[in-house]
């Protein structure tokens, strides 16, 4: 548990099911929130494995479908297509 912990990824095991719209939309409110508000998220997001970060959304680029989340230890172009999960903190 602790290497999950300070590597913050994990390998994907099997392939991963598609988000459905209804989620998907649930997901996008929490995130918009997030800038709207200025509170911090947990997001996962499948890259070549499954990240799992939190931060506050600072900035949403609708033309490329990212979103930029920010905190203490880095910044992240999180996609909108890959993503998961969204939890508030």
């Amino acid at each position: 548990m602790s290497l999950l912990y300070e590597h913050h990824y994990e390998p994907v095991v099997t392939p991963l099911l598609p988000i459905d719209a209804d989620l998907m939309a649930e997901l996008y409110v929490v995130i918009y929130d997030s800038v709207r508000k200025d509170y911090a998220i947990n997001v996962s997001w499948h890259e070549d494995c499954i990240r799992r970060e939190w931060g506050v959304v600072k900035d949403i680029n609708q033309d490329d479908r990212k979103f930029k989340l920010v905190c203490v230890d880095g910044v992240w172009w999180v996609p909108l297509e890959k993503m998961l999960q969204v939890e508030r903190v």
